[in-house]
């Protein structure tokens, strides 16, 4: 599997969680229920953005190790 395929699962998991959590609290008619709600929206926005970024970064970062070309650095004389 590649690093998208697994932050995409990652993030499904967590997003599934955090509802899940939501919609047992508002059986239960729990205070907490409403915290958790917007827990859960805010997740929903955030935690695709961060695995974003994350994927983002890591790509950059592996483009700044093979060089920018893709090509691997032979570390001759210019």
């Amino acid at each position: 599997m590649n690093k998208k395929r697994l932050a995409a699962i990652a993030g499904l998991i967590v997003i599934g969680g955090l509802y899940g959590v939501v919609l047992v609290s508002a059986f239960i008619d729990s205070p907490f229920a409403r915290s958790c709600l917007m827990a859960a929206l805010f997740g929903t926005i955030v935690v695709p953005a961060v695995l974003w970024g994350y994927l983002v970064f890591m790509g950059k970062r592996g483009d700044k190790l093979r060089g920018m070309d893709g090509k691997e650095d032979e570390g001759g004389l210019p």
